[in-house]
């Protein structure tokens, strides 16, 4: 069959087409490059992209291979095509700290709020009232706003229309931490507040709503994926994002459940829960076997300690392999 490539690599290549080989098989791969000239490449399938999970990634339905085999002639004129290529396609990531300041009259909580956004990677500035925020505004502008809705003197609402008078400061999120109540909500979203948290909350949502506020967008063309578990299970997503060496944030909300899986280049090097505990490796083996909820992944420089020292390949086989022991009834003694 004939079908066009895209994230060609010295690695792999995608290949767009709806006739779909299993994952593993292998087969040869004649590349066409732009000079006309015909390379001759045996790959092996490594995931693939039936028609309706493309659609709910607003991709094209296709397979990944991964090269294999010896360094033949056409294998290194490959490496040097693309070596000698000038524009590198590559993940987004944040172009520089996103900046919060937190705004909580009492201590224990503002120290809570800070010290979980900053574990999240935001450089935060913790501050007691409404006016030393605006004090903090004036060196430098913020990338969102986290106040709370009930303090003294000046109010979260009082903020909210302050800034909207504010020539640098009105297009700045601001998101308000209060009591549950529809009335509070209501004055808090006329006043232009961007989102309201209900107290009490978790870390996690924190970081969640915070990160979707002030984040900077990715541009168009590589943009972020959201969607439902239903139509494209983790697994799979897993299996793309090593494949083509992704970095960022796979966020899974199911019910009141939030768990956060960090990808660096491919590889699966954090897994946070909001319920249960134990080991990387365990939380991730229970996310497997969530067959609802949501994600959404956003392209991010990912740094820090790799807690798994696995390959996803590898965490998914054996994820594979204790689904099969545990569906296999225990021998019958006589």
């Amino acid at each position: 069959m004939v079908a066009e490539t895209e994230d060609l690599s010295a690695r792999g290549l995608y290949i767009r087409t709806e006739a779909l080989l299993p994952v593993g098989e292998e087969t040869e791969i004649s590349v066409e490059l732009p000079d006309g000239t015909v390379l001759v490449l045996f790959g092996r399938v490594a995931h693939m992209l039936t028609p309706s999970a493309a659609r709910v990634l607003g991709r094209h339905p296709g397979m990944g291979f991964e090269l294999i085999g010896p360094d033949t002639p056409a294998r290194l004129k490959l490496r040097a095509h693309i070596d000698g290529l000038k524009t590198e396609i590559t993940s987004p990531g944040l172009a520089t700290t996103t900046q919060v300041i937190v705004v909580e009259p009492q201590p224990p909580l503002r120290t809570r709020m800070a010290r979980c956004l900053e574990a999240a990677g935001f450089k935060v500035t913790a501050v007691a009232t409404c006016t030393e925020a605006l004090e903090a505004c004036a060196v430098w502008r913020p990338d969102a706003i986290v106040a709370a809705a009930e303090m003294d003197a000046m109010t979260g609402v009082d903020l909210a229309y302050a800034m909207s008078e504010h020539s640098t400061l009105s297009d700045v999120p601001l998101l308000l931490t209060g009591e549950q109540g529809d009335l509070a909500r209501l004055e808090a979203f006329r006043a232009g507040v961007r989102d309201y948290i209900p107290k009490p909350f978790l870390d996690e949502e924190l970081v969640i709503r915070v990160h979707r506020v002030a984040a900077p967008p990715a541009p168009a063309t590589n943009p972020g994926l959201r969607g439902s578990l239903v139509d494209i299970g983790l697994g799979t997503l897993l299996s793309l994002f090593e494949f083509e060496r992704k970095s960022g944030i796979l966020l899974l909300l199911r019910g009141g459940e939030i768990a956060r899986l960090f990808v660096a280049d491919g590889r699966l090097i954090k897994v946070e829960v909001s319920t249960g505990n134990g080991a990387a490796k365990e939380r991730l083996m229970r996310l497997l076997d969530w067959r609802d909820g949501q994600f959404e992944f956003s392209p991010a420089a990912i740094g820090g300690r790799d807690e798994l020292n696995v390959t996803i390949t590898a965490l998914l086989l054996e994820h594979a392999r204790r689904s099969d022991e545990a569906k296999t009834p225990a021998p019958t003694r006589h």
